[in-house]
C-alpha cells in the first residue's frame, strides 16, 4: 500500500515536472489573445472579391460563412471557414494562439486547396494598432514569395480582410478583399 502511494506521487511529481501549468491550475489567456477573441469571435457571412489574376483574368466573386471561437482554456483562437464562387469550394480551419516568447500570435492554416494540407504563417500574426496583420514567407521553385493578411476596420459587427502576395514585402499584390458581417443569433 506504502509502495503503491510512493508510486502514484512519482508519477504525479514527474507529470508536473513535464507540465507545469498543470501544477497552478492551468495558464491564463494573455492579454492579447482576449483581444483577439473579443475581436473575432462568432459567427460571420462573407462577401469576397477577387482581384484579376492568372485563375481568374476578370477577377470575381464569392460568398462564405466563418465562426471564430475559443480553443482549450481560451489560450487559442479557432476559425472554421467555408466558402464558394469564382475560386471555388475553400474549406479550411486556422488556428491561433500567443507565443508569448516570440511576442507574437503563432498561425496554422488548413484548407482543401494547399497542397500540404496545413501551413504555418513563418511570420506569424500581431496587432499592428488596431489591425491585425499576419505575414508569412516561402520559396517555390527557387521563387521566393510574400503573403501579407490584414484584417481592418475591426468593429462589433463588421471587419474587413485584404489579401496579398509578391516577391517581396514592398512587391505586393492585391489577391481579395473579404467583407464579414456577424450573423444576428
Amino acid at each position: 500500500m506504502f509502495q503503491a502511494r510512493i508510486a502514484s506521487l512519482l508519477i504525479v511529481s514527474s507529470i508536473l515536472g513535464v507540465y507545469p501549468s498543470l501544477a497552478v491550475g492551468g495558464t491564463e489567456p494573455a492579454p492579447e489573445m482576449e483581444r483577439l477573441t473579443k475581436a473575432l469571435s462568432g459567427s460571420w457571412s462573407l462577401t469576397i472579391t477577387l482581384e484579376p489574376s492568372e485563375a481568374t483574368p476578370k477577377g470575381g466573386i464569392g460568398h462564405g460563412d466563418e465562426v471564430w471561437r475559443s480553443g482549450p482554456g481560451g489560450l487559442s483562437l479557432i476559425e472554421d471557414y467555408h466558402s464558394t464562387g469564382d475560386e471555388g469550394e475553400i474549406t479550411g480551419m486556422g488556428v491561433f494562439w500567443w507565443d508569448r516568447d516570440v511576442k507574437r500570435f503563432q498561425v496554422t492554416w488548413c484548407d482543401n486547396t494547399t497542397s500540404t494540407g496545413c501551413s504555418e504563417m513563418t511570420k506569424g500574426a500581431s496587432w499592428d494598432r488596431d489591425d491585425l496583420v499576419l505575414r508569412n514567407e516561402w520559396k517555390h521553385a527557387g521563387q521566393q514569395s510574400v503573403f501579407k493578411e490584414v484584417f481592418s476596420q475591426i468593429r462589433e459587427n463588421t471587419f474587413t480582410q485584404r489579401l496579398y502576395q509578391g516577391e517581396s514585402e514592398n512587391r505586393l499584390k492585391l489577391l481579395a478583399t473579404i467583407y464579414a458581417r456577424k450573423k444576428c443569433h
